[in-house]
Parts: structure tokens; C-alpha cells; sequence
């Protein structure tokens, strides 16, 4: 790696990084309602999303399905479909919902972490960030631009994955204690609820190009 390109990549990924955007509320949203390891586990699919990404654009799979729109809406309007799903849930589940125990049994880590990974691989618009971002801190007289690729997409998935567990283990911990109470329990899947929903319009709305 070229260390001057290098340092200035990881300069302007953590800044893009502690950036708040819909990923980083989702996030923060799945552990409001899940507990602090509910947001451990999003963050950890996210960032299992982003692994996925690197690789797309490093192999050049990213540049394929730019070429295909159809492809793209058929990712975006999926991703969608999903987090309205979710909303729907978190929405009818909010009415009748007992208070959490301080011993109660912590969420099914499982579901959680593929929710995170779902939110990060339904949005198109980060492989084309990717492809747009990554190319220009990568120098072509060293030559293996794959390999350059790869190392600059693990280095901001790993400065991703840092801040969204903070993020995540701190909108838990805030969470579990006002799972206790029946009444901000319910506020909170309404607002996981209405989290899901805009993120499941910015994905119809947006235009992926």
C-alpha cells in the first residue's frame, strides 16, 4: 500500500464513519428494542455486509451489476419489502408487550445479526459508494489493485464495525433498562417500528444511480 494514500483514506472513512446515516440508525434502533448485544449482533451483521461488499468490487461483481439496473431494483425493492416487514412487526407487537425482567433472557442473537446483514446487502447505493470511494486511494504503480482493494475495504469495514459497536452496546444498555417498564417498551418497538418504515421509503424512493 501506498501509506501517504493510505493515511488519507483512513482519515476521510472515519469521518464518513461516525457520519450518522441509516445504517447507523438502524443499528442503533435494533438495540434500543434488543438489548446491548442485540446492537453487538446488528453490528456485527453489518459489518458481515460490508465483507460482502469489499469482495463484490474488489472481483469487479460491483461494476457487473451497475451495469444492470434491473438487478439493482430488484435488490432495492427487496431490501424494502423486508424492513417493511419489520416494521409491521415491531408495530403489532408493541400493543399487550410485558416489561422486561432484569434477568430476563437475552434476545435470539441469531435473527438480529441477519437483520443487520440484510439492512447493509439490500442497499445498493453502498457498492456503488464503494465503487466510487475505494478506487481513489489506490495506486497503480504498486500494481495487485485487487489486493489494494481488499485491504482499503477492510480497513473501513473494520473503523465501521468499531463505532457501530460502540453505538450499538451504548443504545442497548440505554435500551434494557427502559425495557423494564411496559409503556417504554412499547414506545420503543413503535419507534424500531417507524425506524424500519423510513428506511424501507428511502430505499423505494431513492434513485440508485
Amino acid at each position: 500500500m501506498n501509506m501517504q494514500l493510505f493515511t488519507a483514506f483512513l482519515l476521510a472513512a472515519l469521518v464518513i464513519q461516525v457520519t450518522p446515516g441509516p445504517g447507523m440508525l438502524f443499528i442503533v434502533a435494533l438495540g434500543m428494542a434488543g438489548g446491548r448485544r442485540a446492537g453487538w449482533a446488528a453490528a456485527c451483521g453489518a459489518a458481515a455486509g460490508m465483507l460482502v461488499h469489499t469482495c463484490a468490487v474488489a472481483l469487479g461483481l460491483g461494476a457487473v451489476l451497475r451495469a444492470a439496473p434491473m438487478a439493482m431494483d430488484l435488490l432495492r425493492f427487496g431490501g424494502a419489502a423486508y424492513l417493511l416487514w419489520l416494521a409491521v412487526r415491531a408495530f403489532r407487537t408493541s400493543d399487550g408487550v410485558p416489561a422486561v425482567p432484569d434477568r430476563a433472557a437475552p434476545e435470539r442473537l441469531g435473527p438480529v445479526f441477519v437483520r443487520g446483514l440484510v439492512n447493509n446487502l439490500a442497499n445498493p447505493k453502498i457498492v456503488l459508494f464503494y465503487l466510487a470511494f475505494l478506487p481513489q486511494f489506490v495506486d497503480p504503480v504498486l500494481g495487485r489493485e485487487t489486493v489494494q482493494l481488499f485491504v482499503l475495504g477492510l480497513a473501513f469495514l473494520a473503523l465501521g464495525l468499531a463505532v457501530d459497536l460502540i453505538l450499538g452496546g451504548a443504545a442497548g444498555g440505554a435500551g434494557r433498562r427502559l425495557l423494564r417498564h411496559r409503556a417504554a417498551r412499547r414506545w420503543l418497538d413503535r419507534l424500531a417500528g417507524t425506524v424500519y418504515g423510513v428506511l424501507a421509503a428511502r430505499l423505494i424512493l431513492s434513485d440508485p444511480a
